[in-house]
């Protein structure tokens, strides 16, 4: 299926001269952010799926990063960000903050495809580009924060506020889209410990019973939406921090909790698929943070035994015998009968088949 896709998005490319963000009915609906389709299309090219021309499909990324009359793009090349005050004549939405940080994940995915084509100065470009994200963080504040077209940080930032310039979230909310630079935003805020703190203090600061939360922000944990999109990662980082223990206790949380089979049984918008993506992903035990890095950050898993029937007969199997609602802690685990002490897997070791194996408890 993803083949498809990618041919239909290069096909569109043909066609209009970018890729699409959200067609509709045939139609450019432009809804939402970024330029996504790159990270499809990288993510399909670097595990080997499909058989599209992956020259076309790079120049259809770069020509897409590359419209500087598009949604900012612009001024996101010329100042490293864009800018709050500035308006958009493409879209009335403002939404400068997200941009910045989406079109800067974009940015890399378009230059690990660019480095393993051997096309260098267009990976050296995009990873620069990738680094964008830098650009927006406050150190006063410890948090990304909007900036003018004079590089000022705006004035009376709150991370609680819902503004203009965050997409369907908050400062806290989009803190963490660095999703291909983990260890870089971790190096922004201090160090590990530092990044640790400021992940507990996202599940654990509630917002107050007077506060007016808009339709999006449902699901709650904390500052924590599961609700909608932009903060389904931020589980998952604990792992990075170094308490991968965490990570298990909120996606078992998660899991449990928000997650019903009833008519209403979604804590949020299902957004074409996402809601049940996310679900299916931590059920199986891990999660791509980073799709196109290949690696698939380990959680806690949903049932004692899990099977993935893979091409050519191989089978990948999770087991995890013990495993209950109080049973969510991993004590130990194994990888083909070794012991296995990372707190990744990567596609390469599920598409060569073999049993990761969990020993679960009620406690870390």
């Amino acid at each position: 299926r993803v083949n498809d896709m990618v041919k239909s998005f290069l096909a569109f490319y043909e066609q209009n001269g970018r890729l699409p963000v959200w067609n509709f009915y045939g139609s450019e609906t432009d809804m939402m952010i970024g330029y996504h389709a790159a990270a499809v299309i990288a993510d399909a090219y670097l595990k080997g799926i499909g058989d599209f021309d992956p020259e076309q499909a790079l120049e259809a990324c770069v020509n897409t990063a590359n419209i500087d009359s598009y949604r900012g793009i612009g001024l996101y090349k010329k100042l490293g960000y864009i800018p709050y005050n500035l308006t958009d004549a493409y879209n009335a939405e403002n939404w400068s903050l997200s941009k910045t940080l989406e079109y800067a994940y974009d940015d890399y995915c378009i230059a690990r495809m660019a480095e393993k084509l051997g096309q260098k100065q267009t990976a050296d470009e995009f990873y620069k580009r990738a680094g964008n994200y830098k650009n927006v963080y406050n150190p006063q504040t410890s948090f990304m924060q909007p900036r003018d077209d004079k590089g000022r940080f705006i004035e009376g930032f709150s991370p609680d506020d819902y503004t203009p310039h965050i997409c369907e979230s908050n400062g806290w909310q989009y803190f963490w889209s660095v999703q291909h630079d983990v260890d870089g935003l971790i190096a922004l805020v201090g160090g590990k410990e530092r990044f640790a703190q400021k992940l507990d203090s996202m599940f654990t600061y509630h917002p107050s019973a007077d506060d007016e939360l808009p339709i999006f922000s449902t699901g709650m944990i904390g500052q924590y939406v599961h609700g909608n999109e932009p903060s389904h990662h931020v589980i998952y980082l604990f792992n990075a921090a170094g308490r991968p223990w965490k990570t298990q206790e909120y996606a078992a949380k998660v899991m449990h909790e928000l997650y019903k089979n009833t008519p209403d049984g979604l804590c949020g918008n299902e957004d074409c698929g996402q809601m049940s993506a996310w679900y299916v992903f931590s059920a199986m035990g891990f999660y791509p943070v980073d799709p196109v890095s290949g690696r698939y950050e380990i959680g806690t898993p949903l049932y004692p035994e899990m099977k993935l029937h893979l091409p050519g007969g191989k089978v990948f199997t999770v087991l995890a015998p013990a495993v209950s609602k109080t049973n969510c802690y991993i004590r130990s685990t194994k990888f083909n009968g070794k012991v296995y002490d990372k707190t990744h897997i990567t596609y390469e070791q599920i598409m060569g088949g073999g049993v990761l194996e969990f020993e679960m408890g009620d406690k870390i």
